[in-house]
């Protein structure tokens, strides 16, 4: 596959993550509370918090800051044989933080105060498993496969 393919398929996930979740906490925003909680305990009991202006601002950086290392790195890596893996690991990487990030917008929505909010830790392994999931599809759809009239130019 191409570097330019393989950067803008590293690119994408992490543009949708950016969006949805912008689009999210900017829906939420006056349904937030001023300081929202952003960590959660083993129990799923809130248990670090931040302001709600800085954690849409961090959120977003992160995604946006990280999608442009892994499309770079998509990009320089050329036909190396670490492209499928830093591609595969930048495409789960953007749906293992993108979709914390959206449910933590919305465990805070409405709640009085920040505490009360819940993440429970299934949550969160099934969010893993769909980043690992995503990360596998990417690695098997950029497999090494010949293109068309490939066979022609061999020898």
């Amino acid at each position: 596959m191409p570097a330019v393919r393989r950067c803008a398929l590293t690119a994408v996930p992490f543009g949708i993550a950016v969006v949805v979740y912008v689009g999210v906490f900017l829906a939420s925003y006056d349904r937030l509370p001023g300081r929202m909680a952003t960590h959660f305990s083993e129990e799923g009991g809130a248990d670090g918090f931040t302001g709600r202006t800085a954690a849409l601002w961090v959120g977003s950086g992160l995604l946006v800051g990280l999608g442009l290392l892994f499309s770079v790195l998509a990009m320089v890596t050329k036909e190396s044989s670490g492209s499928r893996l830093t591609t595969a690991v930048g495409v789960g990487t953007a749906v293992t933080l993108g979709c914390p990030l959206v449910l933590t917008v919305l465990v805070n929505r409405d709640v009085q105060d920040p505490a009360e909010a819940q993440l429970p830790v299934w949550h969160v392994a099934v969010l893993l498993l769909a980043g690992v999931a995503t990360g596998a599809l990417t690695w098997w759809l950029t497999s090494a496969r010949p293109g068309p009239g490939a066979s022609a130019r061999m020898p």
